[in-house]
Formats: structure tokens, sequence, C-alpha cells
């Protein structure tokens, strides 16, 4: 019998040796996968199928962003200088627009524990394009799952475990449920942020002109129909 158990525990061992070996990720695989709520892509395409945004619907356009949204909204005060927002008198539907002014040394990287070798290496190896922005970096985070996972190296396994904390980051609660759309248009990309909570729901559209580096549109919008919410991003216009 104990040359059995000696025989299993040299196996063991072998075993732990060869994953070391040849997968020398699967650690930090385990780790994301017992740690992490989400671990599946939370990008979504449009849906195909919008409704059209002509009767009871007008343009709305400041500070240098146009949109389409409900009829019959007026021009709410704001106590910021690179903000507005109209809503309507029942104070259920309202669109805001605010411009944010990155710092000469931003970088997207920030906070986020990231190098941007280490990224780029991670990048390189499974076939993606390097994230040169915040949009193309929340893009991947977001598009993210477990078979994204390069096991056959410690280091980038170890980039990929710090992208799905930044996603899960994303997500204030596990309750929520999250979904991110793209919102790209002549002269920006972008996304549209969805969220679903038990204390209501809510719409973000985060804008990034391809000539201005240094600032970014953030729109937030009332939620009616998640499709109607999705046709009014789409109507999002730089002038």
């Amino acid at each position: 019998m104990k040359k059995i158990f000696g025989v299993l525990f040299f196996l063991i061992i072998a075993a732990i040796g060869v994953c070391a070996y040849f997968f020398p990720g699967l650690p930090y695989y385990y780790k994301t996968k017992h740690e992490f709520d989400e671990t599946g892509s939370i990008w979504y395409d449009v849906p195909k199928e919008l409704p059209e945004l002509s009767d009871g619907y007008d343009l709305y356009s400041s500070l240098g962003v146009r949109i389409t949204a409900w009829k019959g909204m007026e021009p709410v005060r704001t106590d910021e200088k690179d903000a507005v927002m109209w809503g309507n008198k029942d104070d259920n539907l309202f669109v805001s627009v605010c411009v944010d002014t990155l710092g000469e040394n931003y970088d997207f990287l920030d906070m986020t524990g990231i190098d941007h070798e280490d990224l780029d290496t991670y990048c390189k190896k499974m076939q993606k394009t390097p994230p040169e922005n915040k949009y193309e970096f929340v893009r991947l985070a977001a598009m993210l799952t477990m078979d994204d996972f390069d096991l056959h190296s410690r280091k980038n396994s170890k980039t990929v475990y710090k992208i799905m904390n930044c996603k899960n980051d994303m997500i204030p609660d596990k309750m929520d449920q999250i979904r991110f759309y793209p919102v790209d248009g002549v002269g920006f990309q972008g996304f549209l942020l969805t969220q679903d909570t038990p204390e209501g729901q809510t719409a973000f559209i985060n804008i990034y002109p391809e000539r201005d580096k240094r600032h970014r549109y953030i729109l937030s919008m009332s939620v009616t129909d998640w499709n109607e919410v999705i046709a009014i991003a789409e109507s999002v216009q730089l002038i």
C-alpha cells in the first residue's frame, strides 16, 4: 500500500511539474476564474433593427456635439461651464453633454497596473491590435474572455489577469448587468455603456475625437427602451 501511495505521489508531483513547465500561465488562469464574477465578453454588436428617429424627436447641439433625442426638451441650467443639459417639463427625459479635458501627461493605462510593453507583448502574441487610447483599451477589456489566456506564458497570463481586473472594476456591483456597444462616426470612435441595476437603468456615451486627443465627450441620457437608447447613441455627430 505504501508503494502505491508513493507512486501516486510521484505521479502527482510529475504532473504538477509538467503543467508548470508547459503551462506556466495556469495559476493566473485559475486566479482569474475564482476571483472575478465577469470573465465573459460584455461588448455587443449594435442591433440591426433600431427605431427610426423622426416624429417625436429633434436635434440638440452644443459644445461641438449634435444628437437626436426626444422632442420638447429645453435647456437646463448647470453649474459647469463645459457641460450642457436638456430636459422636459416632467423631468423624466433628459440628455446631457460634458467635455472632459485630459492632462498633457494623460496615460490611458494609469491606475491599471499594466505596463505598455507588457500589454503590447501580449497583444502581438495573441494577434490582437495593441490599444493606443482609452477607447481601444476599454474595447479590449470588454471583449476579453477566458479563451484569451496565453497559458504558455506566465507574463502574458498575468497581463490578462490585470485586464480582467479592470473589466470587473467597470461593474460597480455583481448584480448589475452592464453592456458596451460601439458608437463610431465621422471623426470619432466611442462606446455606449448601458447598465441595468435593481436601483434603475443608466446609459452613458463616451466619444473620443480622432483629431483632438486631449478631449473626450461624455453624454448621459434617461433610459426608455434600450433599442431607442442605442438608436439615439447612433445619431451622435461632431460639429
